[in-house]
């Protein structure tokens, strides 16, 4: 684990790798079960911005679903880099210029790392109904489903400011 942190933040001092979208198009996107801040706003970001048609599915393990797109997750396609969340790394391996979407990815960075790099504490309420909804044992697909719906109004709302 320590050879693989280390290896991240040697990686993540270069910037990272752009991908092209129209490669992850109507994809299974893969993350582990009860959703939270990081994972829900990474799943709002490729429905919005990557794979407008994408399904996600949640296990525990990557290798469980060899052919879907892994995100949030040991061994995931997409994942933590460096310092980044896993919805920066989307933003940033897949060129999302967005300013509004910058402002979220800040919020989301500071609420699931909770290391006030970007001192935003918007998404701190959202994480907080998301780990909620995780004890109440609502489907996964139901706390994307409340999530996008957050992440929908902040991004309207962050888009006016």
């Amino acid at each position: 684990m320590r050879l693989r942190k280390i290896d991240e933040k040697r990686r993540s001092k270069g910037a990272l790798a752009t991908i092209d979208p129209n490669n992850y198009r109507g994809r299974t996107w893969l993350t582990r079960r009860q959703p939270e801040i990081d994972r829900v706003g990474s799943a709002w970001l490729i429905r919005k911005f990557i794979d407008r048609e994408a399904h996600f599915a949640f296990a525990s393990k990557a290798s469980a679903q060899p052919d879907s797109v892994s995100f949030d997750m040991l061994d995931a396609e997409f994942t933590h880099v460096g310092d980044n969340c896993t919805f920066e790394t989307l933003t940033k391996r897949f060129a999302i210029r967005d300013k509004a979407v910058q402002k979220i990815g800040e919020m989301i960075h500071d609420a699931d790392l909770e290391d006030d790099k970007f001192h935003r504490v918007e998404c701190v309420g959202i994480d907080r109904i998301l780990k909620g909804c995780a004890k109440q044992d609502l489907p996964d697909e139901e706390i994307l489903r409340r999530g996008f719906e957050c992440f929908d109004a902040l991004y309207s709302f962050m888009q006016r400011r």
